[in-house]
C-alpha cells in the first residue's frame, strides 16, 4: 500500500515566521551554496513546496543547507526521519556541519546534557504548531515522573538560562529551548502528584519565559507575547508568584521600534510587585525608569532608579535564589541601566562617563548587555554631534549583534544611522550605512 504524504508543517511554520515565500527559501539556498563555493543547486519554489507538502524529502545536502539558512537543527525543521534518527544523533550531526566553533561546542554540550535526562523525547502531533500551544493543552490535562527527573530538568533549565544569547545567537538557542519545553510539556500530560506537577509547571513557565525573550531578540513580538502569556498561565498553576511577577514585567516590554512607554508603565503598575523577589523588583523598577526616560520625564526616571537601588540592597547574596534566577541583576547591571536612561534624557556627559566605566567592567558572559549599552553610548556621541565616534561605536555593536541575532539592537543602530544622516553626508556615516546593508543582506 502506498504511503500517504505527511506534510512538513514545521518547515512551513519556520518559513512563515521568517516572512519568507517559497521562492525566498529557494533563492536563499542558492545564495548560501554559492557563498560556500558549492556546485549549483537544482532547487526552486516548486521543490520547496513539495518538501512542505511531504511529497518529497530533501536530500542530505539540502538538509544541511536548510539548517544553515534557518539557523535551526534538522529536527526543528522536520527534515529528518525521527524514527530512524534519535534526537541526540540529530543534534550531533547538526553541530558537526556548523563551522561556528562556539555554536558547535554549545550544541554538543546541550545534546549530551539532554541525552542523559532519562526523559522521553516528545513526538508531538505537529497540528499543535508551536510549543506554547502544546504547553497550553498540557496545562489542562492531569499526566509518572520522579523527583530525579524533575531535578535533571531543572538543571537543564538553569543551563539554558545561563548560556542564553550571551554566547550563541538567539536563533540557534530557540531549537534547544523549545525542545526542552516540549520535554517538560510531555511529562505534564502524565499522572503526577500535585507538588511535583506544580514544580514542573514552574519549570515550564521559566522555560517558556526564556523562549519568549529569544523570540523578542529576533524581533518576533507576536511569538514573544504568546510565550509570555502561556508562561504566565503555567506560573499561576504552579503557584510560583515570584516568577509570575517577573513574567508579567517581561510581557510589558516591547522591542524599541514598537515601544509605547505609557503602555509599559500601565502594565507595570498591574504587576504584583510585592510578590517579586528583590532582584526582580530592581529589574522592574529599571524597566519603569527606562519608560520614563523615553517620555522625557527625568523626575520619574530618577525616582524609579532609586527604587531599583533600594530593592537591590535587599537582594540575597546567596548563589541559589528562587525563580526567576536573575543573578545578572547586580550593581554593575543597574549602573548600566542608569547610564542608558540618562542617555535617553539627553544628559550625555554624565551618561557617557557611566556607560564607559560599566563597559570596561563587563566580562564576556555579559555580551548581550554590552551591545545594548553600546547603542546607548553611541547615541550620546550622536546627540553631541560627534558622528565619527558614534559610527565607530555603533559599527562594532552592529557586527556583534548580527552574529548573535539581536534584531532589536540592529534596529537601534539603523535608527541611529538615520539620525546621523540628517546632519549631512559624512564618510563615517556612509561606512556605517554600507555595514548595515551588508549585515542585513540587502
Amino acid at each position: 500500500m502506498e504511503s500517504v504524504p505527511r506534510p512538513n508543517r514545521q518547515l512551513r511554520l519556520q518559513r512563515r515566521l521568517h516572512g519568507w515565500s517559497q521562492e525566498d527559501v529557494a533563492a536563499g539556498l542558492h545564495r548560501l551554496a554559492a557563498s560556500l563555493g558549492e556546485p549549483e543547486l537544482g532547487v526552486d519554489a516548486t521543490m520547496v513546496s513539495r518538501w512542505e507538502r511531504g511529497t518529497r524529502r530533501p536530500r542530505p545536502r539540502y538538509v544541511r543547507l536548510l539548517c544553515r539558512l534557518f539557523e535551526l537543527p534538522a529536527e526543528q525543521l522536520g527534515v529528518v526521519d525521527e524514527d530512524a534518527l534519535d534526537p541526540v544523533t540529530a543534534r550531533s550531526q547538526d553541530a558537526l556541519e556548523d563551522d561556528d566553533v562556539q555554536r558547535r561546542d554549545f550544541i554538543h554540550r546541550l545534546a549530551a546534557l539532554l541525552g542523559t535526562a532519562g526523559v522521553p523525547v516528545p513526538a508531538f502531533d505537529q497540528m499543535g504548531a508551536e510549543p506554547w500551544e502544546r504547553l497550553a493543552r498540557a496545562l489542562r490535562q492531569p499526566g509518572q515522573v520522579g523527583d530525579e527527573t524533575v531535578d535533571h530538568l531543572e538543571g537543564v533549565t538553569i543551563t539554558l538560562q545561563r548560556l542564553g544569547p550571551a554566547r550563541v545567537s538567539s536563533r540557534a538557542m530557540l531549537g534547544p529551548v523549545t525542545n526542552h519545553l516540549n520535554a517538560i510539556t510531555l511529562l505534564l500530560q502524565g499522572s503526577l502528584p500535585p507538588s511535583r506537577r506544580a514544580r514542573l509547571c514552574s519549570l515550564a513557565a521559566e522555560t517558556a519565559g526564556i523562549a519568549g525573550w529569544l523570540r523578542w531578540n529576533v524581533d518576533d513580538a507576536a511569538g514573544a507575547a504568546w510565550y509570555f502569556g502561556t508562561a504566565l498561565d503555567a506560573a499561576r498553576e504552579g503557584g510560583d508568584r515570584a516568577l509570575e511577577a517577573y513574567l508579567a514585567g517581561s510581557a510589558a516590554c516591547q522591542p524599541p521600534d514598537r515601544e509605547t512607554p505609557r503602555r509599559r508603565l500601565d502594565l507595570l503598575r498591574d504587576v504584583a510587585w510585592s510578590d517579586a523577589t528583590p532582584a526582580t523588583r530592581a529589574w522592574l523598577a529599571a524597566k519603569e525608569a527606562d519608560a520614563h526616560a523615553l517620555l522625557g520625564d527625568a523626575g520619574g526616571c530618577l525616582r524609579a532608579l532609586d527604587r531599583a537601588e533600594r530593592a537591590l540592597d535587599e537582594a540575597p547574596r546567596a548563589d541559589v535564589a528562587p525563580r526567576p534566577r536573575t543573578d545578572a541583576i547586580d550593581r554593575t547591571w543597574l549602573e548600566g541601566e542608569r547610564g542608558a536612561s540618562l542617555a535617553k534624557l539627553g544628559r550625555t556627559a554624565e551618561a557617557r562617563q557611566i556607560l564607559q566605566a560599566v563597559l570596561d567592567r563587563l566580562g564576556e558572559e555579559k555580551e548581550r548587555d554590552r551591545l545594548w549599552l553600546g547603542t546607548a553610548l553611541a547615541s550620546t556621541y550622536a546627540q553631541d554631534r560627534e558622528p565619527e565616534e558614534a559610527c565607530r561605536v555603533a559599527g562594532s555593536v552592529l557586527e556583534r549583534a548580527a552574529e548573535m541575532g539581536l534584531d532589536p539592537v540592529m534596529r537601534l543602530v539603523e535608527a541611529l544611522y538615520q539620525q546621523l544622516g540628517a546632519h549631512g553626508p559624512r564618510r563615517a556615516v556612509g561606512e556605517l550605512g554600507e555595514l548595515l546593508r551588508v549585515t542585513r543582506g540587502s
